[in-house]
């Protein structure tokens, strides 16, 4: 049997004891614990604080968005409703107040003077002019649901150099009116730049998205028209604002305008700016790009001359009037939807020759 001897259990002690001694020593001091525990709870503290302060803004921004498309919903205003969404970017806030100021001073140029309520709201839509998101479609849906809006603006800045872009939709352009559910608009410039032109513009671009009708002159009394195709002879005399689509808008409108109040109110003058406008338009546009419009232009210019020549007679002008006309004409015997419009009035018609070819023989035969 193996015995231990006294002496070593007692070295055997003394060395662990030793160790266990080091070992305490090289533990922090019991004031580094406290430290280290009342800073976790100060950064845990901060930490729920700024989660509170997220979440209260939270709610208070929801709050607000809710507020204020219920305030435009139970407003009773006649006419229009128009709600101004938040405009990104580093100028955004001031981009927002004069998209507002803009409305509310130039709007009634382009609306026949029409009421119309002017609201902001908060809601935040990607400014792009691609195409709208499957979220910011379904925030635009609901908006326009909850607020009964016909007009949504947002936006963009993006400084002097890349101007700034705004967005316009309304119900029709989402539910299919426009490819894009949208329309996009560039305006030169950063919004603290914008003068008296850039808010006439955006009144323009906003006017035209609530009355479609404004492309279509025809459809108005010459009188009631002249006003605005004078606010848009000033938007155009005072230089270039607009950019792509909307400023071809702005020319076009123009133009069939000045053709319409020029043929209602025997006005040459008029028929004299309808062919500058035409023609200019015309220098510039390839048929190939866009067949409907070219056509529409030679159509405009060829009725515009004829008009002239109503006021004094010219054979050669008149020929040329004729020469734009038939141009016209040709060019949209090749568009596939034209056909199609041909094909389909041509069934009408022969589909009301035979109702009326059954109700004479049906009062004749008496059946």
């Amino acid at each position: 049997m193996v015995t231990t001897s006294p002496l070593n259990d007692s070295s055997a002690l003394s060395g662990w004891l030793e160790q266990i001694s080091d070992f305490a020593a090289g533990l922090p001091q019991p004031g580094l614990f406290a430290a280290l525990g009342l800073a976790s709870i100060a950064i845990l503290s901060a930490l729920i604080l700024c989660w509170l302060v997220w979440l209260t803004l939270r709610v208070s921004h929801r709050v607000h968005v809710e507020a204020a498309m219920r305030a435009m919903q139970k407003d009773d205003t006649p006419g229009s409703k128009i709600m101004v969404a938040r405009v990104s970017g580093a100028q955004g806030m001031s981009a927002r107040a004069a998209i507002l100021d803009a409305l509310e001073h130039h709007l009634p140029e382009f609306n026949f003077g029409s009421a119309f309520y002017l609201g902001a709201c908060p809601i935040t839509i990607e400014a792009t002019d691609f195409a709208l998101s499957k979220a910011d479609h379904t925030n635009l849906q609901a908006a326009f649901e909850k607020s009964g809006a016909n007009v949504i603006i947002w936006g963009e800045t993006c400084g002097s150099a890349d101007g700034t872009m705004l967005c316009l939709a309304t119900p029709a352009m989402l539910d299919g009116q426009n490819p894009n559910g949208f329309f996009a608009v560039k305006l030169i410039g950063a919004p603290s730049e914008w003068g008296e032109t850039a808010k006439r513009a955006i009144a323009y671009v906003t006017g035209r998205r609530l009355r479609p009708a404004l492309g279509r002159p025809a459809d108005f009394r010459a009188d009631r028209l002249l006003p605005i195709a004078g606010s848009m002879a000033s938007l155009l005399e005072s230089g270039p604002v607009l950019t792509g689509q909307a400023q071809t808008e702005l020319e076009d409108d123009y133009a069939a305008a000045a053709l319409h109040i020029g043929d209602q109110m025997k006005s040459p003058e008029w028929l004299d700016t309808a062919v500058t406008y035409r023609t200019r338009a015309l220098a510039g546009m390839k048929r190939s790009e866009d067949p409907v419009r070219w056509a529409q232009a030679k159509l405009d210019l060829g009725r515009a001359m004829t008009q002239q020549c109503e006021h004094k007679f010219e054979p050669t002008r008149l020929q040329e009037a004729m020469a734009h006309v038939r141009e016209a004409i040709d060019s949209t015997k090749t568009d596939s939807r034209m056909q199609l419009a041909e094909l389909g009035i041509a069934a009408l018609k022969q589909a009301e020759t035979m109702l009326a070819n059954r109700r004479r023989f049906s009062i004749r035969w008496n059946v």
